[in-house]
């Protein structure tokens, strides 16, 4: 046989090899999976019954097989531990829960909270890069493998480099120096912590002492670059606000009275006009682009910020329709002690039904704030000068300016995103309910 048979032959084993090995890890994986979900029943069967040892056995166990998967690395200890630990915590649960349908049940609660807190670790990972990122210095932007706590290189505050900076603590080989300055030939000056020695070294040679510290400075920078006639981005902001708020107040005005049209008055050809406005929402957004820019330009709004927030007291098909299933299911018999009482129209759409229909209301808020404070494609249409410009597209403009600096991109965007972040934490509650009860014909 031929050296190039052989080493076929070896390639095609190598092949099978590397198959089977990823076979194994899937089924080390699924059986760590199992073998948590046990554990982490164990815990929460113990909290149901005030047990804090199976509560603190089950947290332990589930962190360490966790730990030993990422830790170790090794698929026959990961399938090994893994099955003592879910054989192990399959047999507590049974003697702990009443009959197998209650275990199998907390199985299921455990499973779920899992998946759960898995699915909210994923979707944290993007914001927790463009926090950390808004905080790193400069050399630890591109850096592999990414840093995630941000740290800066330690300075020494009894030492004073050139510019009367403080040094910086480095270490050159077993030597612990001082860096007081950048040369122009790219050495760097440093100074000899023990004995004083003053001398050049290169970059290459210097390794920094760094520690966990946070560089504020990017959001400080982040404002200093704007355009002075933005006064720090201020004029942005309120832009953004005047242009969120009045559509807000627009959206929720104009969809609730319509919907109290279409689901509690009586006038002729009502159903057959409700049906049109519910077919314009299958008419796409683009087709009327070019529409309403030609009104807005006959009307002179053009490089105004009312296209933005105008259309807004027009109703939307979407929110007509969920407030109107809201009004069909108030009890009619609300509406006639109204009317009894003397309530006209606009008086049983003001004190009656608006203060009924409070959760879809918030929800149609927080829809319409969102919508609002994060439009780009209105202000790139309608808008022109900077002083007019909205947070989305000044920080587009932002982008374009400083794409070579993460640091106060990143800075700059969460500043962006922070208003809402905060608004949707403490209105999470409202918008949950409103889309809930809106799926259960408003009951």
């Amino acid at each position: 046989m031929s050296l190039p048979f052989f080493l076929v032959l070896l390639e095609q084993g190598l092949w099978y090899a590397g198959v089977v090995n990823a076979l194994l890890w899937l089924l080390a994986l699924a059986t760590l999976v199992v073998a948590i979900v046990q554990t982490l029943s164990v815990a929460v069967a113990g909290f149901s019954r005030k047990d804090w040892l199976d509560v603190l056995v089950g947290g332990i166990a589930s962190l360490g097989l966790l730990g030993l998967t990422l830790g170790v690395r090794v698929w026959t200890l990961t399938l090994l531990f893994s099955c003592v630990f879910g054989a192990a915590a399959w047999v507590r649960l049974r003697a702990v829960t009443r009959n197998p349908v209650h275990a199998g049940r907390v199985q299921t609660l455990s499973a779920t909270h899992l998946a759960l807190l898995v699915g909210s670790f994923l979707f944290l990972i993007p914001f927790a890069w463009l926090l950390s990122t808004s905080l790193k210095p400069d050399d630890e932007q591109a850096v592999f493998p990414p840093v995630w706590i941000p740290t800066q290189q330690k300075l020494v505050a009894g030492v004073i480099g050139d510019g009367g900076k403080p040094g910086k603590l480095s270490k050159l080989g077993q030597r612990t120096v001082y860096e007081l300055a950048d040369l122009p030939s790219g050495a760097v000056k440093v100074k000899d912590a023990a004995s004083g020695q003053v001398f050049e070294a290169t970059r290459a040679e210097l390794v920094k002492q760094r520690q966990v510290s946070p560089r504020w400075a990017n959001y400080v920078e982040a404002l200093a670059y704007l355009p002075a006639e933005t006064h720090y981005g201020l004029s942005f902001l309120l832009n953004t606000l005047t242009i969120t708020f009045l559509t807000v107040l627009g959206t929720v005005l104009a969809s609730a009275l319509v919907a109290f049209s279409f689901s509690r008055l009586h006038w002729p050809g009502r159903d057959a006009l409700f049906g049109v406005l519910l077919a314009t929402m299958m008419i796409p957004g683009a087709v009327t682009l070019m529409p309403q820019f030609l009104i807005f330009r006959s009307l002179g709004w053009i490089d105004t910020l009312r296209p933005l927030f105008v259309p807004a007291f027009f109703g939307s098909a979407f929110n007509i329709f969920m407030l109107r299933q809201f009004f069909l299911s108030i009890p009619t018999e609300l509406e006639d002690a109204a009317k009894i009482d003397g309530c006209g129209p606009f008086g049983l759409w003001w004190r009656v039904m608006l203060p009924q229909v409070k959760p879809a209301l918030a929800a149609i808020a927080i829809m319409a704030t969102l919508g609002a404070w994060n439009n780009f494609q209105g202000p790139l249409i309608y808008l022109s000068s900077p002083e007019k410009m909205p947070l989305a597209y000044g920080l587009q403009l932002y982008q374009t300016q400083h794409a070579g600096e993460p640091g106060l991109l990143m800075a700059a965007s969460t500043l962006v995103v922070l208003p809402i972040l905060v608004l949707f934490f403490f209105t999470q509650r409202y918008f949950i309910e409103g889309v809930s009860l809106t799926g259960l014909g408003g009951r």
